[in-house]
């Protein structure tokens, strides 16, 4: 099962990063971003896959695919913003991260912006 190889790799990097920061502490967020990057280089594979039938699932249903776009757009926009704001976080600038939240909700917000105006354009199609 690959969550079994994502879980030990995290720990054996946990265990190398309480290590190195003992050692040398400046050496210790590049090791964790690095492990991050490395966790997140083995979901690849898999992320494609769940696009793949997230689009599959929206042609069998027959919904609009530009609604799964925005759907798998913002759950991007969110996963990658989490991310970025712990790396943050545990670099001691969490001002920074609070930032990359912020623009997060407005990438989102633009994501949505053609879904809302489309749920505009229906509701006074359909008051007339």
């Amino acid at each position: 099962m690959d969550f079994v190889k994502i879980a030990l790799f995290a720990l054996f990097a946990v265990i190398g990063v309480v290590i190195v920061r003992q050692l040398k502490q400046e050496l210790a967020m590049p090791l964790t971003v690095g492990a991050a990057v490395v966790i997140l280089s083995m979901l690849c594979d898999k992320l494609f896959d769940l696009v793949y039938a997230f689009y599959n699932f929206s042609d069998a249903a027959n919904i609009d695919s530009q609604a799964i776009s925005c759907v798998i757009k913002v759950v991007g926009i969110g996963y990658l913003a989490e991310f970025t704001n712990n790396v943050c976080v545990d670099a001691n600038c969490k001002s920074i991260g609070d930032k990359v939240l912020l623009a997060s909700k407005m990438a989102i917000l633009f994501c949505a912006l053609p879904m809302v105006e489309q749920l505009f354009e229906a509701i006074k199609e359909l008051a007339l």
